[in-house]
Formats: C-alpha cells, structure tokens, sequence
C-alpha cells in the first residue's frame, strides 16, 4: 500500500469477472459504482457490452463477492439488470446504459443513478432486500442453450407445483377452481 500516488507501483492486478463469448460482457465490462456491503457480501453493479445486430449494447449486470474477498464471486445472475429501453436507446451514443452511481438510505432503499445513450441521466429505485433476492436467487448463466432450457424446465416445474399446492379461485367469481 502506498501512502501518495506519487510513484505508485501495481505489483498484481486481478481481474474479478473476465469477459465470456456471447454474453452480455463479451465485448466489454466494467465496475459501476463502488461495492455496497451487506451481510450475505458486496453487491456490485458492472456494465457489460455485447456486439449486436444493431450495433454495440451497453447493459448493466449484477454480481456478488464474498465478504472477505472481493476477488471471489458468490452469486452472478444470468443476463441483464436493466437495458435500454424505449426514449433511453437514442441519443448521442444509442443503445447504452451506464451506472454513475448508487446510495443507500438507512431504511435500505437503493438510489441507482444512470445515464442513457450518453444523453440522459436517470435514478431508478429498489431496495437492498429486493437486490438480494434478485442477486442470489436468479439462477445463473449455463453459457449453453441446453442448460438454459434445462434452467427454465426446472423453473416451469417449480412453478406448477406451487400452482397446484395451492387453492386457485376463478377472479370474477371467487369460486374455487379445483
């Protein structure tokens, strides 16, 4: 560690989520805003780039590392947290969303400031507990079709048992269906 960024030497660099074919980070990524600790790890929000039809798409993801070492990931859900959608695709630089940054208020609400297409800025809500949920239980990328049918399956199946554990009502007649 130094104490001045005068001749400040990098003796190791670490690269914590390296960029993976035909993902959302295949092109690029890069940390957002810093890290916001909670008790299950460090929740951080990253923008990844893919090559698309359409050109470069700047997406923001999610991922969590363990609470005592930012350099291992513990969860990464499949996918995007949030792309660009609508007025938020056109704009000086189209089809792009990036993360100035995050607070969070002591009642755990999350403020997530990001720009779009290089010509808006934006704030979008959640909270930590939405997040965590979000982060730890969207399953992860299987970087194969086959998992990711088998990954849907799996959901689809989970789904119909809870659908069938429960009483279901007809909405306009509140009579029991089953």
């Amino acid at each position: 560690m130094s104490n001045s960024i005068e001749d400040a030497m990098i003796e190791k660099e670490v690269v914590v989520d390296p960029r993976i074919y035909h993902t959302i980070s295949e092109a690029k990524n890069g940390l957002g805003p810093a890290p916001i600790k909670t008790k299950h790890g460090w929740l951080h929000l990253a923008h990844g780039v893919r090559n698309t039809a359409a050109g470069l798409r700047y997406v923001l993801y999610m991922f969590m590392t363990d609470l005592d070492d930012l350099t291992k990931i513990i969860y990464k859900p499949a996918g995007y947290f949030m792309a660009p959608e609508g007025e938020e695709r056109v704009g000086d630089v189209s089809n792009v969303l990036f993360c100035n940054g995050w607070i969070t208020d002591e009642d755990g609400k999350v403020f997530i400031y990001y720009a779009s297409s290089d010509t808006r800025l934006h704030v979008a809500t959640s909270t930590i507990d939405q997040l965590l949920d979000y982060v730890m239980n969207t399953a992860p990328d299987g970087l194969r079709s086959a998992e990711s049918v088998k990954t849907l399956t799996q959901l689809i199946d989970k789904n119909q048992a809870i659908i069938s554990d429960n009483l279901i009502f007809e909405p306009q007649t509140k009579k029991r269906l089953k």
